[in-house]
């Protein structure tokens, strides 16, 4: 009962103190409204990197394996012929492997008539469609018998084909690449530039023996993207693979892989590196914020206490303990604090819904932001209200009645 009726004085003094009390939380606000922005922001890109590269066709229960050791998209290694159609057979034969797509890349120039542009050419198999789930927009995808013999056809992404046929058909319609005519069986699904600047759409497909065969002349593979039965097999799997390729390419103890794995986490990570640095400086900004609404709430509170003297010393007379003003001086400094983590919540809420609202950043809201408000509320109004309760409760009663 002695609690709550600590409580109740510690919410009759604010309120008769409103201006006091609007100070003290404008600190607390700024600093938990920031935190709550920077949080939103997070989960929103985040969201936003997942659902492009599932999007892309890289759902998580898939990765790639590139010729040229290093890190991602970085190869340190020159040597990025090692990779073969053995090797891939070798990984299809793995119990936790459902698909694999052996692919050959080359950047050339692509020719319709007058108009030409330079594109991604990859050989593929048939199985690239159903292991990326790329939809097609017009025409067929390639098909066995396009593999087995050999056919000059080609799928054209949205971007090559909207500069060579400007908009016209294009189905059943010849263009060349180096000195051989391809014919135009199909079109893919436009997907649009990501944030990051990189054409999805910038592809042409072939089937992957032709490109072996006519264009690139060459039997090794530029990668390998593995699908497995389920996305809790991925790393397990990536380990299996690794041991197979480096057995296969004689790979001694202390030497480097040969080859690097592409993930949609690893992905996701390289594309999120700048806004996570963004995100830790403005989380040191929004806890310097606190920190000094903390301090702004300490000083104000002394001078509270000096202002209400008289107050103190009529309780402390009346029977009031040492212990009774200490918990109603501590309880206002939580209680501001928290009203300040609760105008804090909201003004950051309005902020992230005006940020997606106008298309300025990706935001989500979670339970985190709530959470965190009420930790550092409570923290923040437990430590900087110690030594004011402290001090209001050390006056002595008749100092306190014979001061006014």
């Amino acid at each position: 009962m002695l609690i709550f009726k600590n409580l109740g004085q510690a919410l009759r003094g604010l309120r008769l103190n409103r201006g006091n009390t609007l100070l003290m939380t404008l600190g607390v606000m700024i600093g938990i409204a920031s935190l709550t922005v920077i949080v939103a922001i997070g989960d929103g890109i985040k969201i936003k990197v997942l659902n492009r590269i599932a999007n892309m066709g890289f759902g998580p229960e898939s990765f790639s394996v590139i010729a040229g050791g290093g890190r991602m998209f970085f190869t340190r290694s020159k040597n990025t012929t090692s990779m073969t159609l053995e090797d891939a057979e070798d990984l299809l034969a793995l119990p936790t492997v459902r698909l694999i797509v052996p692919r050959q890349r080359k950047r050339m120039k692509i020719i319709n008539k007058k108009e030409f542009t330079s594109t991604r050419v990859y050989g593929v198999t048939p199985d690239w469609q159903l292991a990326r789930g790329w939809e097609m927009t017009d025409g067929d995808f390639l098909s066995d018998s396009d593999l087995d013999r050999r056919k000059r056809v080609v799928v054209l992404g949205a971007t090559p084909a909207r500069k060579l046929f400007k908009g016209k058909e294009s189905i059943g319609k010849m263009v060349r690449l180096e000195n051989n005519f391809y014919v135009v069986i199909g079109l893919l699904e436009e997907k649009g530039l990501t944030e990051s600047g990189y054409d999805p759409d910038d592809r042409a497909l072939i089937p992957l023996t032709t490109s072996m065969s006519r264009l690139t002349h060459q039997t090794y593979l530029h990668s390998i993207k593995v699908v497995t039965l389920d996305a809790s097999q991925v790393p397990e799997t990536m380990e299996t693979v690794r041991q197979v390729l480096r057995r296969n390419h004689n790979l001694s103890v202390l030497a480097d892989d040969d080859f690097r794995f592409i993930t949609p986490e690893g992905i996701m990570q390289w594309v999120t590196e700048s806004e996570q640095a963004l995100n830790r400086m403005l989380i040191l900004i929004s806890t310097v914020s606190l920190l000094v609404g903390g301090i702004v709430i300490m000083n104000i509170l002394l001078v509270s206490i000096r202002e209400r003297v008289r107050e103190i010393g009529i309780r402390r007379c009346f029977g009031a303990r040492r212990s009774d003003i200490t918990f109603q001086f501590l309880f206002e400094s939580i209680l501001v604090s928290l009203l300040g983590g609760i105008m804090g919540v909201g003004l950051g809420l309005i902020i992230s819904f005006g940020l997606k609202r106008f298309d300025v950043l990706p935001t989500h809201i979670t339970v985190e932001p709530f959470i965190l408000s009420f930790v550092f509320c409570s923290l923040i109004g437990l430590i900087f209200g110690i030594h004011p309760a402290r001090k209001a409760a050390m006056l002595s009663p008749e100092e306190a009645i014979r001061s006014q």
